[in-house]
């Protein structure tokens, strides 16, 4: 119990840990369930599409995240690794609308690159900076709070998807996750303090490099 008060403690103390906590916890709330839940739909009942085309839908995800992944351990860490690491993830929930507004399996397969291509993106930056900032010791501890926090509500999310999506539609579910989880993750970035990390030079140095870190995803 003491370490874990330890740990609270530490992540309360700075906006750039907590905030991001909080942030994810109500994006994952407003767009994981419609994702999961309503794209499997969407392509059977919606586009007429197969097993076969949610697949490739999937698939396209996958290349835009392997492709995120090359181009950024290529460039490195960006100097404003926060303000990148939000903007990138507000994109990414946006691109969750495209979803709603598809009308044909490849604008679902380019909606889904683009989404999973910027999350990555960003969770790269995120995870490096856990590893950079956070002290050893405490690390273990920040990454527990990070996990049971940004994903508790999950479970909800997906209760909630089917009631909503049956009084809007599926298409309007997955259009308002999108762009409510996008204008929650983008507001974040301006809680007081998020961006205190990123104006220290002294954190800028380039053996701070990804090239030297190890990134733990």
């Amino acid at each position: 119990m003491r370490e874990i008060r330890e740990g609270f403690t530490y992540v309360r103390a700075h906006t750039w840990l907590w905030g991001t906590f909080a942030a994810a916890t109500i994006a994952y709330l407003l767009f994981m369930g419609p994702t999961e839940v309503l794209l499997p739909f969407l392509v059977k009942n919606e586009l007429g599409g197969t097993s076969r085309t949610l697949g490739f839908v999937f698939a396209s995800g996958g290349v835009g995240a392997i492709g995120a992944a090359l181009i950024m351990g290529q460039a490195g860490i960006p100097r404003r690794f926060i303000t990148f690491m939000y903007i990138t993830w507000t994109l990414a929930t946006l691109a969750v609308a495209g979803y709603g507004i598809a009308h044909v399996p490849w604008q679902l397969m380019a909606a889904c690159l683009m989404c999973n291509g910027l999350e990555t993106a960003g969770t790269i930056v995120w995870a490096t900076t856990k590893h950079r900032l956070v002290p050893g010791p405490l690390l273990g501890r920040v990454a527990s709070f990070d996990w049971f926090i940004s994903v508790g509500l999950v479970p909800l999310s997906f209760a909630l998807t089917a009631p909503v999506a049956a009084a809007i539609g599926a298409r309007a579910t997955l259009v308002v996750a999108g762009v409510l989880g996008a204008a929650v993750t983008f507001a974040a970035l301006f809680l007081p303090g998020m961006r205190r990390v990123e104006r220290n030079a002294s954190l800028l140095d380039p053996k701070h490099s990804l090239d030297h870190m190890w990134i733990g995803v």
